[in-house]
Parts: C-alpha cells; structure tokens; sequence
C-alpha cells in the first residue's frame, strides 16, 4: 500500500470516529428546566458574553455539543450556549426517577410503537430509567422492564399531587377474547386469553379496556371481562349487583341509559362501588351495592356528586368506629379522623383539651375529618352520630400533643388559610385565616420561585404588606404584588394578562400569577396542561371558591389523563375539613384556561436564569 495513501485513510478513519462520537450528542432534544424564569442563549461559553436570545422555561431545544459546565444548542435557528445544569438530557435520564410530564404511557417488549403492551403507566407512577437507545427508554415500572418513549418524561422528577385513582380492579376473561396494542381497530393482535384467564382491569376507553395478566398486556372487549367480588365465592357477581344498580338509577333518573355508559366498579368493604361514565370519560352516575342482599344503599347523578360515592354508610345499624392517624404528635402536625357508621347519619365532632371544650362542630355529613393542634397538652375527641330516626352512639378518642417535638409550621409549600392555625395570626385589623388569601398567594408563588427565607412565610409577610388591607375592601392585591416584586425581585406589570397565548408563553417561561379566581378570593396560577385547554391553581381556601365561582368548575385529573369536575371541595383528592372551622384546607386542581383568562391575572415572573 502507498504510505501516503494509507495516512490519508488513517486521517478519515479517525475524523470518521469523531464524528461518530459527536453524532451521538447531535440532534439530542432537552427540555430546558430552571428554578423559575427563562434561560439566557449565550454567543460563547461564557457568563459574560452577550446573550443571543432567552429560551422559555420548559422549551424543547436541540442540543449539539453537551459539556460538563456549558452546551451548545439550537433554538429558533440561532445557536448559543447555555449552563447545562438547566438542561433536561434524554442521555442524563439512566440511573433518574422519574413520572409522566402528564396523561398516561404504556411500557411495551421492544422499542417500537406497535410492540406488546408490558403495562400502563400512569402520572402517579414512578418511572426507573434504565438506558436510552435514541427516542425510547428501557424503564422499570412497578417490578417490570420494558420499553417507553422518552418524551413522556422530560421535566416532572417529583411525584405529581392532585392525582386521583379511580381503578385498579382483579377480574376474570368470562369468555375468550383477543389483546390488543391499541384501544382502536388499528390494534394488532398480540395474544388470546382463555375464559376464566385473571386479569387486573387499569384502563377503560370506550368499549375496551386496558388488562393486564401473566401471558402479557393489551387491550379487551370490555363485555368479555368481569371484575371479581369482595369475597370471592361468597358475594354476588359483578354482573347481578350491576344488574340492580342499574334498575335503581333507570327508575330515579329518567336519562339513565340513554346515552351510551361504560361502568367501572371497584370493590369497597362489602359493598360494590359503581361509577358509570360517558365516552369522553364524564362521570355521570354513581351506586353503592350492599354484596351480600344485593340492596342498593346510595344512588347519585353528576348533579349529587363528582366522583364516585363512598361506603361511609357500611356498618350494621347502630355500630360506629373512630380511628385517628396518630396518638401523639406535635404542635402543628394535623391529626386525621376517620369515622365509620351506618346508613343515613350525621357526625358532630366536639374536642376538649388541658380542661376546657376546644371546638365543636355542627352535625353534618363528614366521615373524615381534621385538627391542626396550637399547643401542647392532652386532648379528647368524641364523636357523636345520629341517624334520621334519632338513634345516637357516641365514640371518644385520645391523643397527645408533645411540647418536645418539633413544631410544623408550615407542613408543606402550600398553606392552608383555614385551618385554625392562622385566626391567631394578625393581620392588620384582622387575622390571616379570615383575610389573608392574597397574603398566602404571594407566600406560595414566593416559595416557588425558591424564597425560603423566614421573610417569604405569611405571617412575616402579613406584618410588612399590612397596609395593603384596605378596611371593608380587603387587600389591595395590585399594590400587594408592586410592591413585592420590588422587594423580592421578581417581574410584575400593573395591567392584567387576559390573552390566552400571552398566558401560555409566560407560563411556559416559568412565571406565576396572582388571581381574582372568584368575588373576594384571590388564588395561584402555577401551570398548565400539555394542550393549554386547562390551568393549575393553588388554593389556600377552596371553600370560598366553591361558593362564590360562577362559570367554571374546579377539577382533578385522573390516572387516564382525563379531567373531572369536581362539586365540592371533597371530590378533589387531598382533600382535608377541619372540624374547628368548618372549612377545607388549601388544594391543587385545574381550571379551564377560557375562565381563568377571562378573569385576568397579575404577573410574578422570576428573573432569567443565567
């Protein structure tokens, strides 16, 4: 060989594996993920240097070349560079925890969209990155190993709240039926399942449901699959308690059955839980079934309720049982109550401590309950239940609050406003539990933006801005946030957003808003959906909105992915009444982005990361 001639194939054997190397970081998508604001695009890896553009937070970026301090990417077809550290990399996800950005996924045998289905995976599961082979992730999920596409997950590394569980059901194959990989005709068929086959029922879309058993996953014919029984054996059927469920609500509701319904069914103590829900995955209609006498004990429309009804009522006449979440805890620390009776009945909840009768509550329809105890001692809690015929039974517990424990301020980075702990917070000439809403908003999107100094807690703030409580008009809110903004750094501008895209870009950039979610109650914007049809809130006093909101209705999002309205501060998950006050605790949920747009929302935007 010519000497001359193999250099020069030395020379291009080597820029070859160059260029291997650097394809294997070109074309790489990252989501850019920072603590609150935009990312500056630099002209060079340096701080200094002059910024090209700003990135929004959240955005999808083409990355070309990835360093241990600096990257280089593409965005709109400028190229600059950017601090890795607040890049999200499809090669940085093995060895990562992670969940869904949102909706559900499915883990299959191989990387490719029409492989066997492993299993569901849900916005509440956690995802075990194993490796990365282009777009798709070997993953463990729930014990199994398998295969899903990495754009699934590109910024959620922290289990997402407000998720709610409808089912999860053990069932049988009553006849044979073919699985599926996908829930329309264009599903290819991956095996058939014998009758008598166990399955667990997770997923419903129309006339199928998603299975899962020990030959594989895929989707069924939801008339060949029936769920087993609370006491298998010994209970009626799915099938003949469904049977009676349904000649109840046909003869109180006139439009049962007159649309096309899909039902769900979960087991609960001894009774069956129905939920009957439209196509577009709208709960409609709900029944409770006693498993032994076939008795249906609670029917409901949408109108009643919006998820499915509770057992409350499920022990014998004149039995009751109060089980609390904890013996001792500490000052601030909320105890959970839980009290089970029987048919038709009414709690009172009445606490005494250290001598003296603390609170009592009017007789009302919660079996769960909550207190958020202010001071140490021993306390006794005694619950009374009454039926409408008059028969009383009356149940006490115990706990201790420990002085030499730790108190819990705060409990969590979202506060709830009536909880008992803040009516003896000052406010101005009042107190943060009755007038502190807009206090608590900036206090939540403060945290957010990473303020954990002692000045970004309520009561500290309600001591600063106490001027902004304008007697028999409330808090001023514009001056609230001008003035903050000054003080904490952040973006703000005195005119409200109330165009949509507008709203979405800056969400998307990582800004917050501050809101007039209904008359006299201000809340937190803090997201949004992947389509930007719905909006996430941070509510410290959901109560209010409940009573006052007009044109929306506050929801939660279900394992599947799909929206559902709730009606009442209790169908969201989470959920927490506490006795003393006869209010709920603050909540998550989402609201359509039409309504929140139409309000008009104050901006608190962080300043742009480096």
């Amino acid at each position: 060989m010519n000497v001359k001639h193999g250099k020069r194939l030395l020379f291009f054997a080597v820029i070859f594996l160059l260029l291997c190397a650097v394809g294997a970081a070109l074309g790489e998508t990252a989501r850019v993920v920072t603590p609150g604001g935009a990312l500056n695009m630099r002209k060079k890896a340096d701080e200094k240097s002059t910024p090209v553009q700003s990135v929004p937070n959240k955005t999808l970026v083409e990355v070309e070349e990835t360093g241990a301090e600096w990257s280089r990417i593409v965005y709109k077809k400028k190229t600059g560079y950017v601090k890795t550290q607040f890049l999200k990399l499809p090669s940085a996800l093995p060895g990562q925890t992670v969940y869904l950005d949102g909706g559900s996924a499915l883990l299959r045998a191989e990387p490719a969209e029409g492989s066997a289905i492993l299993g569901p995976i849900s916005c509440a599961s956690s995802v075990e990155v194993l490796s990365v082979e282009g777009d798709w992730a070997r993953a463990r999920v729930d014990g199994r190993e398998g295969w899903v596409e990495t754009n699934h997950f590109t910024f959620q590394y922290q289990e997402p709240a407000g998720v709610q569980d409808w089912m999860q059901e053990k069932g049988t194959a009553i006849a044979p039926c073919d699985l599926l990989t996908a829930a329309d005709t264009d599903g290819k068929t991956v095996l058939s399942l014998p009758a008598g086959t166990a399955v667990t029922v997770t997923m419903i879309e129309n006339d199928r449901c998603l299975v899962l058993a020990d030959a594989g996953c895929g989707w069924a014919d939801v008339s060949k699959i029936a769920l087993t029984g609370p006491e298998d054996g010994e209970t009626l059927i799915p099938t003949e308690a469904a049977a009676a469920a349904e000649k109840a609500l046909k003869k109180q509701f006139k439009a049962f059955g007159k649309t096309n319904l899909y039902s769900a069914v979960q087991a609960e103590g001894t009774a069956w839980r129905f939920g009957y829900f439209t196509g577009n995955d709208q709960y409609a209609y709900g029944a409770l079934v006693d498993a032994e006498t076939g008795k249906v004990l609670l029917m409901r429309d949408y109108t009643g309720f919006a998820v499915p009804p509770k057992a409350s009522a499920a022990l014998p006449e004149g039995e009751m049982a109060v089980t609390l979440s904890a013996e001792t805890l500490a000052v601030g620390e909320v105890l959970d109550i839980t009290v089970a009776a029987w048919e038709d009945c009414q709690t009172r909840y009445t606490l005494t401590g250290n001598g003296k009768k603390l609170a009592e509550s009017k007789p009302g329809d919660h079996f769960t309950a909550a207190y958020r105890p202010r001071e140490a001692g021993n306390y006794v809690l005694t619950v009374t239940v009454t039926d409408k015929n008059g028969l009383t039974r009356t149940a006490e517990a115990a706990f201790a609050v420990d002085g030499s424990l730790t108190p819990q301020e705060g409990l969590s980075d979202i506060y709830s406003q009536k909880d008992g702990w803040w009516k003896d917070k000052k406010y101005r000439h009042s107190n943060l539990g009755k007038s502190g809403c807009a206090i608590f908003t900036l206090s939540h999107a403060l945290q957010r933006m990473g303020h954990t100094e002692d000045a970004a807690l309520p009561e500290n703030l309600a001591i600063k801005y106490a001027y902004c409580l304008i007697p028999e008009e409330g808090t001023s809110n514009e001056l609230l946030i001008n003035t903050a903004a000054r003080d904490f750094g952040f973006k703000t501008r005195g005119k409200l957003y109330d165009d949509k895209a507008q709203i979405l870009q800056l969400l998307d950039e990582g800004a917050y808003f501050s809101f007039s979610i209904a008359r006299g109650h201000i809340a937190l914007v803090c997201g949004r959906n992947g389509d930007g049809s719905m909006i996430r809130v941070v509510d410290s006093a959901p109560g209010a909105t409940f009573e006052r909101i007009n044109g929306a209705a506050p929801s939660y999002q279900t394992r599947s992915g799909a929206y559902r309205a709730a009606l009442s501060p209790e169908d969201l998950p989470g959920a927490r009444w506490y006795f003393e006050t006869d209010e709920y605790g603050a909540l998550e949920y989402w609201l359509p982005m039409e309504y929140v747009a139409k309000r008009g929302v104050r901006l608190i935007q962080p300043m742009t990361a480096e």
